[in-house]
Parts: structure tokens; sequence; C-alpha cells
């Protein structure tokens, strides 16, 4: 096994580990847990570690779209009205460009 693979790998384990662990011991409340543990992101947990860890973003896209697929119905649901949300967002986009934008002519 490649070394960036041991990496994710243990680290993904580590990680669930202590998740699980925490839900245990009852750091987590049962509002948070009842997200946290869904089974349908788990794989987007996983996947996140695996870009971050690996050179190699395949498994990582890979689980990334799993999970996403699983949650393609909560996905749909809360863009449903997203186009409530377009304005003010192209608003708050232009005023960060003009805010933050790029200083070429000034010195």
């Amino acid at each position: 096994m490649k070394k960036d693979n041991r990496l994710s790998w243990g680290i993904t384990l580590i990680f669930f580990g202590i998740l699980f662990l925490l839900d245990h011991l009852h750091f987590i409340p049962d509002s948070a847990a009842q997200y946290i543990f869904e089974f349908r992101n788990y794989p987007i947990y996983a996947g996140i570690i695996f870009l971050l860890t690996n050179k190699n973003l395949t498994i990582g896209i890979v689980l990334l779209v799993i999970g996403l697929f699983l949650r393609l119905s909560d996905i749909i649901q809360m863009t449903r009205n997203f186009s409530e949300y377009v304005w003010p967002l192209l608003l708050i986009v232009a005023g960060a460009v003009l805010l933050f934008g790029s200083k070429k002519g000034k010195r």
C-alpha cells in the first residue's frame, strides 16, 4: 500500500474512532449526533479526508460523489428555493470583488 493511502486510511479510521468515542462518552449533543452519525454522511467525511491527505484525488472525488449522490434528495430540497438567493449572493460577490479585487492600478 502506498504511503499516501496508508496516511489517508489511517487518518480516516482515527477520525471515525474519535467520532464514535465522543458519541459514546456523550460529548456530542443528541441534536447534532443525528446529523453527524447519519450513514449518508460517512462517504463525504472520508472523501474530504482523502482529498486533503492523498496526492491521488480519485478516491476522494469518488467518495464525495457517492456521498453527494446519497444526499441528493436533501440537496434538491435545499436548492428548490435557490432562485430567491441568487440576486443577494450576486450583490455580495460583486461588493467583495470591488473591495478585495486586484489592485493593479494602485501603488
